[in-house]
């Protein structure tokens, strides 16, 4: 019994053994299961982890991606309002360049009152920009109001009785009786000398003639002086040799000679080698250099009378000026832009100071000491700390404010053609007080009663106009240009010495700016000086009604015996009066005799 039980228990031993070695087995496989099943959560767990890197990295990139797609965006949006702000000033550079042209167009092929020289063009452009523009130089009588086009002419004013309406001329006029006259005699044709209609064919008889006048012109003629001058000596001792004193022969031309290429370069505007070219077409060799020296020996000996023109100039009231540029040659051959400053009396003499530069310091050293309280000039930034010192005041130009509104005409019609109305209103009160010859005192009265009222209905027009225009366009810039000088032009009305315009020294100007086309530049700052002087004295001569080759002819020679003191008298204005004296008591003794 008890072997048999101890034999079921190994038995049950082995079978619980057997069960313990199966589950063990099984737990094994459960545990590899388990851990294959791990590894492969793990490597699931990984490969997620991967994923979701990969897609972090993705998200990244996305985010990388999305954000530079916006600065783009933002850099295009940035590039789109810049083209945008672009587009808008090029379009406000197509219309002041149409402006421009138009404008340039007007002073080429416009009315006459308008035109510049091409030189001018180039300036004119430059300085558009910085709205200073380079005045257009025009030809106007100073009895008139400016005309920019056939339909600014102004109307003839009602004020004036037609008895002193000036009538056009028509018809040709006589040739002056004080030329010689040559009769040429023109015969019959002898088949025509007798009479076909009469037996016999008697000869025509003379009855009277038919006289037709030509104008014509002899050839050039020159003549070489040879001037004598005899020796004496004692017929004794035969010493102390005595001649008459004879001058400085070293120019080997006479005044008349002189004169003439003076006149025909400055007055003319004939440059000095066509002047040589003419001389040797008629056999007459000579250098250009040659023509040059007498030029700038002229100027030299006429230099005392400029000076006396430029004192008697700042002893007046009132100086008008301008400027306008030359091209100077350098010693190196080099060309510097100088400058022609015009100081005259409106609608007489003018003297021109030749400067290097645009400076303050040529209108300072020209104006110190002069007792004119007012200078009349467009613009007057160079005159501003000149004036200041000098306690004078400036006196703006109603032409350079008239001309750009007219020029801002197309982009502005109604506004423009108000104003210009306007204005011209002032020039009619201007024209009606030179027709009938008003004193300064009746002057001045005249302009407070009827051109201060128009005067400051301008003033209340540009205000309102420039409230609601853009300051930009060719209008605005012309109401702000006229803005900015309303307080120095409104100075004109209470000075009865002032004009309403500076064209009268424009006028001026345009003298050098016609021989600025032909003879280009000046030889270096002496050869700008010396043409300063003659330009001085052929257009001074010009405005004085003086004919310059007889002024020259017979002042030159008695320069060197002038008094000083009395030099005034050999200036254009003194020449022209004391001729004129001269002619009246020669006039008053035929008369009593």
């Amino acid at each position: 019994m008890k072997e048999q039980s101890t034999t079921e228990q190994i038995e049950q031993l082995r079978q619980a053994l057997a069960q313990a070695h199966a589950r063990a087995s099984q737990a094994e496989a459960k545990a590899i299961e388990a851990e294959t099943q791990i590894r492969k959560a793990e490597a699931k767990a990984t490969e997620a982890e991967t994923r979701i890197r990969k897609a972090e990295a993705k998200a990244t990139e996305a985010e990388t991606r999305i954000r530079k797609a916006e600065a783009k965006a933002t850099e295009s949006e940035a590039k789109i309002l810049e083209a945008a702000a672009k587009i808008q000033d090029l379009e406000q550079i197509r219309l002041d360049l149409e402006h421009q042209l138009e404008v340039l167009k007007r002073c080429l092929f416009g009315s006459r009152s308008e035109k510049i020289s091409p030189s001018e063009l180039d300036e004119l452009i430059a300085e558009a920009s910085q709205e200073a523009q380079e005045e257009i130089l025009k030809a106007k009588r100073p009895d008139q109001p400016p005309a920019e086009a056939e339909e600014e002419k102004p109307e003839v004013s009602p004020s004036l009785p037609r008895g002193q309406r000036k009538a056009r001329p028509h018809g040709r006029n006589r040739l002056p009786d004080h030329l010689p006259r040559r009769r040429i005699e023109h015969p019959i044709d002898p088949a025509q000398s007798r009479c076909p209609h009469c037996p016999g064919n008697p000869l025509l008889v003379k009855i009277g003639e038919d006289i037709r006048e030509k104008l014509a012109k002899l050839p050039v003629q020159y003549e070489v002086q040879q001037h004598v001058y005899p020796k004496c000596v004692c017929q004794q001792c035969h010493q102390g040799v005595v001649m008459p004193e004879a001058p400085d022969d070293s120019l080997k031309a006479d005044i008349t000679v002189v004169a003439d290429v003076v006149v025909q370069k400055y007055g003319e505007h004939k440059p000095l080698y066509r002047q040589q070219q003419a001389f040797e077409r008629i056999g007459i060799p000579l250098a250009r250099q040659t023509l040059c020296d007498w030029t700038g020996w002229c100027s030299d000996q006429l230099e005392p009378v400029v000076r006396a023109m430029a004192d008697h100039i700042r002893s007046q009231p009132l100086i008008q000026s301008d400027e306008t540029p030359v091209r100077m040659q350098l010693r190196d051959g080099q060309m510097q832009t100088a400058r022609l400053w015009a100081y005259g009396l409106p609608w007489a003499e003018v003297v021109f100071d030749f400067r290097t530069d645009r400076s303050q310091h040529g209108p300072a050293e020209f104006l110190a000491g002069a007792k004119a309280r007012h200078i009349q000039a467009d613009g007057g930034s160079s005159y501003t700390p000149v004036l200041s010192r000098l306690s004078m005041s400036h006196i703006a130009c109603m032409a350079h404010i008239r001309r750009k509104i007219f020029e801002a005409k197309k982009h502005e019609p109604v506004a423009c053609k108000q104003l210009l109305a306007a204005i011209q209103g002032l020039y009619r009160i201007e024209a009606r007080a030179k027709a009938e010859k008003l004193g300064l005192a009746a002057l001045l009265e005249l302009r407070s009663k009827e051109s201060r009222p128009v005067f400051e209905n301008v003033g209340e027009l540009l205000k309102s106009f420039a409230k609601l225009r853009p300051p930009k366009t060719p209008f605005g810039k012309a109401i702000s240009y006229a803005l900015n000088q309303w307080e120095s032009m409104e100075r004109y009305l209470g000075v009865a010495e002032a004009e309403i315009d500076n064209n009268s020294i424009e006028h001026a100007l345009r003298g050098v700016v016609m021989g600025r086309r032909n003879w280009l530049h000046v030889g270096g700052e002496v050869g700008g000086e010396r043409a300063a002087n003659l330009f001085s004295l052929t257009i001074s001569c010009h405005r004085l009604k003086v004919e310059p080759y007889a002024y020259l002819c017979d002042i030159v020679p008695r320069l060197s015996s002038h008094p000083q003191r009395e030099i005034w008298k050999l200036t254009p204005r003194g020449w022209r009066d004391s001729r004129a004296q001269a002619a009246a008591e020669a006039a008053k003794l035929n008369s009593t005799g």
